[in-house]
């Protein structure tokens, strides 16, 4: 990348949520696509490294220091930081659940309490393949840090109570009332994230293609609408598809693009704005498909809305990329 890269600012790279959540995606794909249970604890634990810098915004060498028995306190919602920033974090109860899932699995019951201890270098050449993969590539743990500090005070933490999160204060003891605040800051962001899964698309299952590793179909809904999704093989599986005829799946708001013309891509469709709700610098917009009922909601900066012109009643495109798609039933942290 040059320094003429829009995702490249003063040498770093620039990471927003849907960026991000294409790096998450990656990771879980290259997860989910473990051919063998010594393989898959071994990614798992790679992956519950990058989903600590991402939520509890941890240096490295704090992770792995990180005893995932001791540190994690699953009743108080808490992880306990070592070394010489010692802090003690609260989490969102989707991510920590999420921790715990990858922790307590079958595979990793002999390795528990060292799960994170692994060599440095091998985590940062995962994380750059990951990062690769999704088109980021330079991305690493520093800027996953650096991308929730930015998280964090976009959701109006105090910057002191940020740094005490980052570990960059001295005495390593929140201030009164600090920990409250991250606690009702994370409610409202889980309750956030869970009202973006409204765009839930209920239809007729299709298998089209079945692989090693994904498998791609078609869920048509009542009026005839078809929209065409990727999922993991493991995912198709697990939740035997194949053997269902009605399914269900969501988007998330921030991976539903907003376009002025039809792409020659799948999952294009044209739609009305029905509804537009500005705040700060983001704006949520709510589309009606023309050829069905279906709504989908979308987030996106104030300056795109603006740009695109949207107002209600403004006739658009609605993009969706197949492996954006969830079928219900999966837990997804909103990575």
């Amino acid at each position: 990348m040059n320094s003429k890269d829009p995702l490249v600012a003063d040498g770093a790279l620039v990471l927003d949520e849907r960026r991000l959540r294409s790096f998450l995606q990656a990771f879980y794909h290259w997860y989910e696509e473990a051919s063998s249970p010594a393989q898959q604890c071994s990614r798992s634990r790679v992956l519950l490294i990058c989903l600590l810098v991402r939520f509890a915004a941890l240096r490295l060498g704090e992770v792995l220091s990180l005893d995932d028995m001791a540190d994690i306190d699953a009743q108080k919602g808490m992880i306990h930081v070592r070394g010489k920033w010692r802090r003690d974090l609260p989490l969102p109860r989707s991510a920590l659940n999420r921790l715990l899932e990858l922790r307590d699995a079958p595979c990793n019951i002999r390795a528990r309490g060292e799960l994170c201890h692994l060599d440095p270098a091998y985590v940062r050449r995962i994380f750059a393949m990951r990062a690769e993969e999704a088109g980021l590539s330079g991305l690493s743990p520093t800027g996953l840090r650096n991308f929730r500090e930015q998280e964090l005070l976009r959701h109006g933490v105090p910057l002191p109570t940020v740094e005490f999160f980052l570990g960059r204060r001295k005495g390593g003891q929140a201030a009164p009332g600090e920990l409250a605040h991250l606690r009702e800051v994370f409610r409202l962001w889980e309750r956030a994230s869970q009202t973006g899964r409204h765009n839930v698309v209920n239809g007729t299952l299709t298998l089209l293609q079945r692989g090693e590793f994904s498998c791609f179909l078609t869920l048509t809904t009542q009026a005839g609408t078809t929209f065409f999704i990727r999922c993991s093989t493991r995912t198709f599986v697990r939740l035997d598809l194949g053997e269902r005829k009605k399914a269900s799946a969501f988007i998330r708001s921030l991976q539903v693009v907003i376009l002025s013309e039809k792409l020659d891509e799948r999952n294009c469709f044209e739609g009305i704005v029905d509804d537009m709700l500005e705040r700060g610098e983001e704006a949520r917009v709510m589309i009606r498909l023309k050829s069905d009922s279906q709504q989908f909601c979308a987030i996106l900066s104030l300056r795109r809305a603006r740009d695109l012109a949207l107002s209600r009643g403004s006739s658009v495109w609605v993009m969706i990329r197949p492996a954006d798609f969830t079928f219900c039933g999966i837990e997804e942290s909103a990575v």
